[in-house]
């Protein structure tokens, strides 16, 4: 009687799911670009990704549907930022996330390069140049080398300094909206210079035509991509003034209550953090109100802008049901409002998914996703702002304060 084995069916298709998960977890400290993707699955298994999926947008297609594995936007340039984490790898990302740059400790090690290692590196450094030398070059050494004379060589033998090797200059991603960095004095006060059109950042925080911005996650994004204002050192969670992540209605109100400075003029976009997490329809009504009234205490009356649609759930949803009410109540109650909602969705009433980002990502101040906006929904929403505080200012007395 002979016993066999048993079969074991090898699946091609897992071995490259995993396959690709361990080359996107490999980048989880900054997250793996498509172009990052493709090169380092050839570096591991010597075969080309594209040879199999034949374009890059198929490629993104399949990773989308991989389990465990998302995708986000990078918001200063528009990247897709791919991410992947399983509970058997969980403690890897971490430990990915939290390692130091080795830059550091760099100089420390190449001070005990060995001098022997180091004159070989040198001189396969040289090696490689030789390439680029030129007719006059090559002929030279070859003469010396016919006739046995004698070639200097380039080694650094000065005593007691090692060699130093320098690497290839490290690739940086383009960053089409990268900022300009600030002045030596500018980080010492940690504020950047005021703009004519805008509050004293000191006191009041980021403001757009001397309005002064409270809001939660996409206040936040327009404040620092668009307005260039910086997040407050410090915290644990990203905040700019009164801009904070995950900000809802209650804890608004609060800070309104107990904030140093409160400008004439406030833009109010707070109820999304509150839609995600599920409040029911009179505890926002409730908070709505005790955030007007804390405005109104200090002699501000606020001006509340609607709540765009949020992408995490399309169509008539109890969410979007919700905030549709919300921005009903807010319209009928409050006497300075900016319909932000209507410029979001199309005359159908869907949802302009090109002004989001492609999907949802996680933010400091709250445990549930958020689909940000992305570049043109943010200058979309400057542009609605800036044409309705414009139209305010041309028609309403009490509204001329420059």
């Amino acid at each position: 009687m002979v016993l066999l084995a048993p079969y074991k069916y090898y699946d091609q298709d897992e071995d490259l799911k995993a396959q690709l998960r361990s080359v996107i977890i490999t980048r989880s400290k900054e997250g793996a670009t498509i172009e990052e993707i493709i090169d380092d699955y050839k570096e591991l298994t010597g075969k080309h990704l594209l040879a199999v999926f034949f374009s890059r947008n198929v490629l993104a297609k399949y990773l989308s549907e991989l389990e465990n594995v998302w995708c986000t936007t990078d918001s200063s340039c528009g990247l897709l930022l791919w991410f992947c984490s399983t509970p058997k790898t969980k403690h890897v990302v971490h430990m990915i996330q939290q390692q130091r740059s080795p830059r550091a400790s760099r100089r420390t090690y190449r001070q005990y390069i060995p001098r022997a290692l180091a004159q070989v590196e040198q001189q396969e450094l040289q090696d490689t140049r030789s390439t680029e030398i030129g007719s006059t070059g090559l002929s030279n050494a070859f003469n010396a080398f016919t006739y046995g004379e004698p070639m200097q060589s380039q080694v650094n033998n000065r005593p007691g300094r090692s060699y130093r090797y320098k690497r290839p200059p490290r690739m940086v991603r383009h960053n089409p909206y990268a900022r300009r960095t600030t002045t030596t004095s500018q980080q010492s006060t940690g504020w950047r210079q005021s703009r004519s059109d805008e509050l004293d950042y000191s006191m009041y925080g980021p403001s757009y035509h001397r309005h002064q911005l409270v809001g939660d996650d996409f206040f936040l994004a327009i404040a620092k991509w668009e307005l260039g204002f910086s997040f407050d050192r410090g915290h644990q969670i990203d905040m700019s003034g009164l801009c904070i992540s995950g900000l809802t209605l209650s804890e608004a109100a609060k800070r309104v209550e107990v904030a140093p400075f409160i400008a004439d003029h406030v833009l109010v976009n707070v109820g999304t953090v509150d839609l995600l997490h599920g409040r029911e329809m009179i505890d926002l009504i409730h908070d709505f109100d005790q955030l007007v009234a804390r405005f109104r205490e200090r002699n501000v009356e606020p001006i509340m802008t609607t709540l765009a649609p949020i992408a995490n759930s399309g169509g008539r949803t109890p969410m979007a049901e919700r905030l549709l009410k919300l921005n009903e109540y807010m319209c009928r109650t409050c006497p300075r409002t900016i319909d932000l909602w209507k410029n979001f969705v199309h005359a159908n009433g869907t949802v302009r998914f090109e002004c989001y980002q492609p999907g949802p990502r996680k933010v400091s101040g709250s445990i549930m996703p958020h689909v940000l906006w992305n570049k043109l929904g943010r200058q979309l929403m400057l542009g609605v702002l800036g044409n309705e505080i414009a139209t305010q200012l041309t028609t309403d007395e009490q509204w001329r304060y420059y």
